[in-house]
């Protein structure tokens, strides 16, 4: 992660202060607490009401923001006549979110098999056209169009229709992912393609409003295996078209963590959740490196209990330690894949459990911690990171065990995060133990303060005071952060 914030480019300033007028996200090049948004799939409800109440609950922990998909398939119904717009499904639902209090991001995707001649084929039965085998699901809507002026024709009667509900439009998702959304193969030539067909048609319409490059599935992947990884994506896209940074205005990716590891951990050719954020930035040119920010517009982490979960409890200390330090690597927008779990009775289905309600419609530890979290870093504005600084005890450790503290200021408080990421590459995922076997579970830490007492607040959000000795408040500190807080 980068020592210190980056100088924000007169293009970047635009950008941001646009997407700011619309969404709370701080301006480029000053390092703070932006937007944290939700994924809205499984949310309960048929009526407006009903689905506006599930809405207020996670715009309740501080939430602002809801990605949702606004379907080509569904706002062209297919047939005759062309062009023949429908939007009373989702106007309803834009409705619902903006009731609870929160703004749209919409995802324009995917296909249409009334465009598509491979799509339309599937569409009749007379093939399948897939991909790699076993992955591609099969689906005639996930094939690209033909001519990406009629993507691009859909995109701008979209965007025209809900103006200034929507505070951006995202330009497919994780096209990467050739053998599921992208049908029957990735390219990256066609996606810059249809990409600048569609930033030319859409952006004349609301000029303020951001176009997104499509969410890329983060993780490179392995040679021989279906998809890209999403720096790999990128790259190739530029390569096609050396000038696409004139077709959007904010890069959005997918760093989903595959093993789910904690966020901090370096896994061999995948690197870290964290350091995801400088590898898209090494996939784009220069130019566009300084001026286009990055959004992450989905991630998370299933509370499943096979190998490749983790515990609820995992699931909000990685939430709480995610946001902290990637508002403080100056990306303004994190999207939380999803509102809610899915009924699972087999049990083997990950897609069912990412959600912050279970499926009974209760809520999981990570409400708790998004609502601290935005209780108590809400607008704060970094003011440094003190990882390096002696707050810990001198290293003794040779394996795993990484310490983070972050001091963030709001308009009426000095806050200094803290943690101690325990977990080891076998840790805090399926049925294997949460952390700290070989590192400990908490270490001591000291934190210099200017007030004889302090409030510390837990990252489930309990307060409790604390008095400081020599200037100093000392803790035990570990996986689940802590949040040291002093009027300023």
């Amino acid at each position: 992660m980068p020592a210190g914030p980056r100088l924000p480019s007169a293009i970047a300033l635009l950008v941001a202060a646009a997407i700011a007028l619309a969404a709370a996200v701080p301006a480029r090049g000053a390092p703070a607490v932006g937007t944290t948004a939700i994924s809205g799939n499984l949310v309960p409800g048929q009526t407006i009401e009903e689905r506006t109440a599930s809405y207020r609950r996670i715009a309740d922990a501080g939430v602002s923001a809801v990605r949702i998909d606004f379907p080509w398939i569904e706002v062209e119904p297919q047939g005759e006549p062309r062009r023949d717009w429908s939007f009373e499904r989702l106007d309803a639902e834009v409705e619902a979110i903006s009731r609870a209090g929160m703004k749209v991001i919409g995802i324009l995707a995917y296909g249409h098999p009334d465009y598509s001649t491979l799509g339309g084929m599937v569409d009749r039965g007379l093939t399948r056209g897939d991909g790699i085998p076993p992955f591609y699901v099969g689906s005639d809507q996930y094939f690209p169009p033909d001519d990406p002026q009629d993507f691009a024709a859909y995109a701008a009667a979209t965007a025209a229709h809900f103006g200034d509900e929507v505070i951006a439009w995202e330009v497919w998702n994780e096209q990467n992912g050739g053998w599921r959304f992208w049908a029957p193969h990735e390219d990256p030539a066609a996606y810059a393609d249809l990409l600048c067909a569609t930033y030319a048609a859409v952006k004349p319409i609301d000029p303020e409003t951001p176009v997104l490059f499509g969410g890329v599935f983060f993780p490179e992947v392995p040679p021989g295996a279906p998809g890209q990884g999403g720096p790999q994506f990128v790259r190739n896209a530029y390569a096609h078209n050396p000038d696409l940074g004139d077709c959007y205005d904010a890069m959005a990716y997918h760093p989903y963590p595959y093993p789910f590891t904690a966020p901090e951990l370096d896994v061999p050719v995948r690197g870290s959740v964290l350091s995801a954020a400088d590898q898209m930035r090494e996939a784009m040119p220069p130019a566009d490196r300084a001026e286009k920010p990055l959004w992450i517009t989905e991630v998370g982490w299933p509370t499943h209990a096979r190998a490749y979960g983790v515990s609820e409890q995992k699931q909000a200390q990685y939430l709480a330690r995610m946001q902290i330090a990637t508002f403080a690597d100056e990306v303004p927008l994190v999207t939380w894949y999803t509102w809610g779990d899915g009924d699972d009775p087999s049990g083997a289905n990950q897609e069912a459990h990412f959600g912050f309600f279970r499926s009974d419609g209760t809520a999981k530890p990570a409400v708790a911690a998004m609502a601290t979290f935005n209780r108590v870093l809400g607008g704060a504005t970094l003011r440094a990171d003190l990882s390096a600084a002696p707050l810990f005890p001198p290293r003794t450790d040779v394996v795993g065990g990484r310490r983070f503290a972050y001091e963030y200021e709001t308009a009426a408080e000095r806050v200094v995060a803290v943690w101690w990421a325990n977990e080891s590459v076998a840790e805090g995922q399926g049925q294997g133990p949460g952390g700290g076997t070989l590192t400990g579970q908490t270490i001591p830490v000291e934190v210099p303060v200017s007030s004889a007492t302090v409030t510390v607040t837990d990252h489930l959000g309990t307060d409790t005071t604390v008095a400081a000795v020599g200037g100093k408040v000392s803790l035990e500190v570990g996986a689940g952060p802590l949040y040291v807080r002093e009027p300023r």
